[in-house]
């Protein structure tokens, strides 16, 4: 559980926002005031002579003004994934278009990028600590990449395409959403769900119930928790197929519900594309991969292709042996002679119970989700020495909400983060982690303290029973919660360069992939693995077979991610718009050559794949994998020392965490590490390499 850490004051601010007080209809109105607030400091910041230039006269006035806006947009953005409505959406896209449209006009300003240019080339620029240079440096950067010597039409063209990308970006979400929200179906018969555990048929009916469908029916709808369930486990062939299609074409022409055909997503991401590929021309790159290379840890795309050719010339082969050991188990078992698509994830885990003699519903029950909750936090306590407790009074945007104060080792407050766990309907589904607050020094000598957002959308408790998570929840639950350290225990009083703000794209995962480490360590588990009735203690035969059945089909695994990256790059690096190539077939390119399962011609997943599309992952999704190099190489050192060696975790927290960006990543690794990274802990993660 967690310790009621002695609590003592300090010269900080917590500044939170106030939920409530959040009204659609004065959005607009509100950021456009504080827009215009923003402008009429930049307009002083130009007239600025050489002899009043310096950091407090340049760069102050504009944190100051950005920080008014970040605490205002934040809070609004995250409603927007949490709590969405209609009324909320329309104010936040009008919003977001204003405030894109700004900042593209801002990356623009030559005057204002002349002054930052004259600060740097100032002697006084010398006199600056080596974070506020790198402020510089990479603000000086960031003006190139927006197109500031872009004069005229072509300036013009270029914040026009800013713009534009932004609004499709919003547009292909928000027909995810719709199209996700548009499939459902309600189940009278329980037979027609044979197969499914208990656990799972409680969370259907639980959706049936929250829907106020007919007592004692099923409803199957498109989020993670329902599709999982039915292709896991349904013994029914024709219900795994229907499902897995409506989940594979959701946002697509070939999505089979009336009024589907309003979310396709098909040509907005060809326009996506487009309009990438045209800004990275205008900018003189050769491509939007190169453009997007300019603030990432990799040096070129030929780098992460031989990186990605390279995992899979090592990966597929086992993939392949596999995939041919599940077709043969299935066809012994009576199944199909042919294994589809939808049929994968069943015949998996029938031939991971009949091999380790284990399934998820005998681990689900060992890890109820506010157990795990506080086991995650006793973990963290005892790697980095700090603690959490959870605030009652705070309010925020659902009664599922649970509000943390994060304490030094010396019981002074640093940080606060909002938990949000569970799925809704008005909720985006996935699971991610997001600023809310950036540490940064006040005006009155105090320090705002940082807070993060942990969303994830786990299946909610259903009556006497808690939410009851897997094994895979579990790590990403943790997963999140590594970047919430990243941004909460940062020492960096700048929030340009402090916690995830400012970090390399391909290195900002390296924190959170190497928490889920600990999710397979005995000594870790024992804080909070019990069986949520009896409060037995996770058997150590039952976590032996777990640890065996760690790298079960972990190379099928491995080249998904790997089809995935491999497509984003080629978009990437490809994309012609005099001669657009097909998406969905370069995908399907992709897949005959690296991939090992059946893909039905129907399937249309780019039109769901919100990280290349409506995320930050173009040309970026490598970035995973490219994280988890370094994150197993690091997580070695853990093993050579002690999963909860202090001095281990007080060297990671400092070299990695505490610096976010105020330096390049690589040498964050290296300052670490000791070391530059080595894949040959990456390929253990995956059974590549050694027996399993």
């Amino acid at each position: 559980m967690i310790k009621a850490t002695p609590v003592r004051s300090s010269n900080s601010s917590l500044n939170l926002p106030d939920f409530a007080a959040i009204h659609a209809e004065t959005i607009v109105a509100d950021v456009d005031a504080l827009l215009d607030q923003y402008q009429q400091c930049l307009e002083s910041l130009e007239n600025l002579g050489m002899d009043e230039l310096g950091w407090e006269s340049l760069v102050m006035p504009e944190l100051a003004i950005s920080l008014k806006l970040d605490d205002y947009w934040s809070p609004v953005s995250h409603l927007n994934h949490v709590a969405d409505n209609e009324k909320l959406r329309k104010a936040y896209d009008k919003a977001r278009e204003n405030i894109t449209a700004f900042f593209a006009s801002r990356g623009q300003n030559h005057k204002l990028y002349q002054r930052w240019q004259q600060l740097q080339d100032k002697p006084s620029f010398q006199q600056l600590d080596a974070v506020q240079q790198r402020i510089i440096e990479l603000e000086l950067r960031d003006f190139k990449l927006s197109g500031v010597a872009l004069e005229g039409k072509i300036g013009q063209r270029f914040r026009e395409l800013v713009e534009k990308k932004s609004q499709l970006s919003s547009d292909f979400s928000n027909n995810l959403l719709d199209a996700t929200k548009l499939w459902r179906k309600v189940i009278t018969d329980k037979s027609q769900l044979a197969g499914l555990p208990e656990n799972e048929l409680r969370l259907l009916q639980g959706l049936a119930e929250d829907a106020d469908e007919v007592a004692g029916s099923y409803l199957l709808n498109l989020s993670f928790p329902a599709y999982i369930a039915v292709m896991t486990y349904a013994d029914d062939t024709g219900l795994r197929e229907e499902i897995y299609r409506a989940f594979s074409t959701r946002a697509s022409e070939n999505m089979r519900v009336a009024g589907s055909e309003q979310f396709d997503n098909n040509q907005v991401l060809l326009d996506i594309l487009a309009v990438r590929e045209e800004m990275a021309a205008q900018l003189g790159f050769p491509d939007y991969a190169k453009y997007a290379l300019e603030t990432r840890m990799a040096n070129s795309s030929t780098e992460v292709m031989g990186f990605l050719d390279q995992l899979a010339v090592q990966a597929k082969p086992a993939a392949a042996v596999q995939f041919e050991e599940l077709q043969a188990f299935a066809t012994a078992a009576g199944g199909q002679q042919q294994l589809q698509a939808w049929d994968i994830g069943y015949w998996s885990e029938k031939l991971r119970q009949d091999r380790y003699s284990i399934s998820e519903e005998q681990i689900r029950p060992y890890f109820p989700a506010p157990a795990a909750v506080d086991g995650l936090f006793g973990i963290v306590e005892q790697i980095y020495g700090i603690s959490f407790r959870l605030d009652i009074t705070v309010s925020s945007w659902h009664t599922d909400v649970q509000y943390y104060r994060v304490y030094s080792a010396q019981g002074i407050e640093m940080a606060g983060l909002y938990l949000d766990l569970y799925a809704r309907d008005d909720k985006r589904s996935g699971a991610w982690m997001d600023v809310c607050r950036s540490r940064h020094l006040q005006a009155d000598g105090k320090t705002q303290l940082p807070v993060a957002f942990l969303t994830c959308n786990f299946a909610p408790a259903q009556g006497d029973t808690p939410s009851l998570l897997s094994h895979g929840d579990v790590e990403t639950l943790f997963h999140e919660c590594g970047h919430c350290l990243h941004h909460l225990l940062t020492r960096i009083d700048w929030p340009q360069v402090g916690g995830i703000n400012g970090v390399e794209w391909d290195a900002v995962e390296l924190p959170s992939q190497i928490l889920e480490n600990w999710c397979w360590e005995k000594p870790a588990l024992d804080r909070f693995a019990r069986h949520y009735q009896t409060g037995e203690l996770l058997p150590d035969k039952l976590f032996a077979r777990m640890r065996k059945a760690r790298h079960f089909q972990k190379a099928m695994q491995l080249v998904r991610q790997l089809e995935f990256a491999i497509t984003d790059m080629r978009l990437h690096l490809e994309f012609d718009p005099q001669n657009p190539l097909d998406p969905n077939q370069l995908m399907r390119e992709v897949h005959n050559a690296v991939g090992v399962t059946p893909m039905p011609e129907y399937n249309r997943m780019l039109c769901s794949f919100g990280h290349l599309f409506a995320g930050g992952y173009a040309a970026g999704y490598y970035s995973y994998l490219w994280a988890e190099l370094l994150s197993e190489d690091a997580f070695a050192r853990f093993l050579e020392e002690g999963i909860f060696n202090p001095d281990t975790g007080a060297a990671f927290c400092a070299e990695v965490l505490a610096v976010g960006a105020s330096r390049p990543a690589a040498e964050s690794f290296a300052a670490f590490r000791g070391r530059s990274p080595e894949i040959t802990p990456l390929l253990a993660a995956y059974g590549i390499g050694e027996d399993e």
